[in-house]
């Protein structure tokens, strides 16, 4: 039976090495050092942890690390990732972040000069290699939304600065992070147009990205990006969504370590709406977002979560691979990403209004501006195996795959991290429904 793993893992691997050479871009990235820690604490997980290790999960370059932690996770991107790939890195240090839930505020930027300092790290090092830069998560939307705190934070100026440092260097993608609900109705996109149009005047913006730590599907995604390009009159700038638990969409107001939850399809730039440049892994699958269903810590290796994030995602459903505890599977090779020519995206905007402002993304598009939602960025520097996204979302170079012109990548020693312990699991009523947003990510 355990052969039967290998073999599904092996065609898996084969068919996505195939896929690898149709020609849209990698992505490259380093693996979260909570899956190193979680292959060897729990070895079940192995097969379903190094499937997705063959894709770029995004590295948080984040002031919440050391200036050494940081700099030791753009030197193993450096060193590892092939020169032909675009790195894929979150920028998370703007001065007050996280202003109206203050999970992530602490970290070693305080204003513009320190953080000018945390950019000049970030871009000295990474020079004109080609990259993919997440800016700032959370940072539009609280800019943007009535009564938000970004504002007087400073964020539009703040922004400004990082969008003029990072687009210095010419081979540089960058994508501001709009938290959906800002895009989901009329008044609050074109409120979020017009930010976007200031802040990339300072530089070259590429477009937004949506659903980062959340669960809607790609679908929904689509036509919040349709409504982002119609309040900016242009579809000059596109999208990107995370698809790292958004398999199941989102079937309630909850966000805090949702139960019903699968892996989406994974990092490509082959997504099949033409306004969808990229879906990404924004945040590892299986990092906890708090304590709730039985979760950790936040950023912390949730295995309770995972089993079922796997169990009900993309590789199980469409795949064919074995649940978490199952020796078999069953490979549905015609599942795999589409290569397809990209269809024209939804265009067609939600209309229901909820009956008062929520506090976490609602279940449904609203017609009013529900507050937004905190980001935690990563407590640690990963440690950090390279792993690069194929072409079209195809997982490449595994250790058995030896038919490829890339090499293999190994996972380095591990930095500094205190792997939560994993909480018994029940399925209560959550309290983070009542709660503002806390991300572990």
């Amino acid at each position: 039976m355990l052969g039967n793993v290998r073999l599904v893992t092996a065609v898996v691997s084969c068919v996505a090495l195939a896929l690898s050479f149709v020609g849209a871009e990698e992505l490259c990235s380093v693996v979260p050092y909570t899956y190193t820690v979680a292959k060897s604490t729990y070895p079940e997980l192995s097969t379903a942890l190094g499937t997705l290790e063959n894709y770029a999960i995004a590295s948080w370059f984040t002031d919440r690390s050391s200036t050494e932690e940081r700099a030791g996770l753009l030197s193993r991107m450096l060193n590892q990732c092939p020169e032909s790939s675009r790195l894929s890195i979150v920028v998370y240090g703007i001065p007050q972040k996280d202003c109206a839930g203050g999970f992530s505020t602490f970290g070693s930027v305080t204003d513009t000069n320190s953080y000018q300092t945390f950019l000049k790290q970030l871009t000295d090092t990474i020079g004109d290699r080609k990259v993919l830069y997440v800016v700032e998560p959370d940072a539009v939307g609280l800019l943007t939304q009535d009564n938000g705190c970004g504002a007087s934070a400073g964020y539009l100026e703040n922004l400004k600065v990082a969008v003029e440092a990072l687009s210095m260097n010419p081979n540089a993608e960058l994508y501001l992070d709009v938290g959906y609900w800002m895009l989901a109705y009329t008044d609050s996109a074109a409120k979020v147009a017009t930010a976007m149009k200031d802040i990339g005047s300072s530089g070259r913006v590429k477009g937004v990205t949506i659903n980062t730590s959340n669960y809607r599907s790609n679908d929904e995604c689509a036509r919040y990006c349709t409504n982002f390009q119609n309040a900016m009159g242009s579809t000059a700038m596109s999208c990107i969504v995370d698809t790292s638990r958004n398999y199941n969409g989102s079937p309630t107001t909850d966000w805090c370590n949702i139960p019903t939850a699968g892996i989406g399809k994974p990092p490509t730039s082959s997504t099949g709406y033409s306004n969808l440049d990229y879906f990404m892994w924004i945040k590892p699958p299986g990092e906890s977002d708090g304590y709730c269903w039985g979760g950790q810590a936040a950023g912390s290796f949730f295995y309770d979560g995972f089993k079922l994030l796997w169990d009900q995602g993309y590789f199980v459903k469409e795949l064919g691979m074995p649940k978490i505890g199952e020796t078999s599977g069953t490979v549905t090779v015609t599942s795999t990403p589409s290569t397809s020519a990209p269809t024209s995206a939804p265009t067609s905007a939600p209309t229901s209004p909820p009956t008062s402002a929520p506090t976490s993304p609602p279940a449904s598009a609203p017609t009013s501006p529900p507050t937004s939602a905190p980001t935690s960025a990563p407590t640690s520097a990963p440690t950090l195996a390279p792993t690069f996204v194929p072409p079209t979302a195809a997982p490449i170079t595994t250790a058995p795959v030896v038919v490829t012109p890339s090499p293999v990548w190994f996972t380095a020693a591990p930095e500094t991290y205190a792997p939560g312990t994993v909480a018994p699991w029940s399925y209560t009523p959550s309290p983070c429904r009542f709660r503002k947003r806390l991300r572990s990510l």
